[in-house]
């Protein structure tokens, strides 16, 4: 068994006010839980009004597969949501 943590640190693009933020944190929560069904959680930078960290965690039998799904959440959260990634960490 292979447990693999990340923390992504990142910027959301027209985010005025805490409340934008968090719909946009909150869908990217839900979405990535639901669809590839890891642990995620808002880890950080709760106050900063544009500026996101989130944790993921990922278990599964190889290093490998852990990868392969966080590249595949990765992807996705890029490809969907407004942000720029600009720091991500291997725990």
């Amino acid at each position: 068994m292979v447990i693999a943590g990340y923390q992504l640190t990142f910027i959301i693009f027209d985010s005025y006010s805490l409340k934008d933020k968090r719909s946009v944190v909150k869908s990217i929560l839900k979405r990535m839980h639901n669809k590839y069904n890891i642990s995620i959680a808002e880890v950080g930078e709760q106050d900063t009004l544009n500026q996101g960290m989130i944790g993921i965690g990922i278990v599964g039998n190889d290093r490998i597969f852990c990868q392969k799904v966080f590249d595949q959440v990765l992807n996705d959260i890029e490809e969907n949501y407004e942000i720029d990634i600009h720091d991500i960490q291997r725990i």
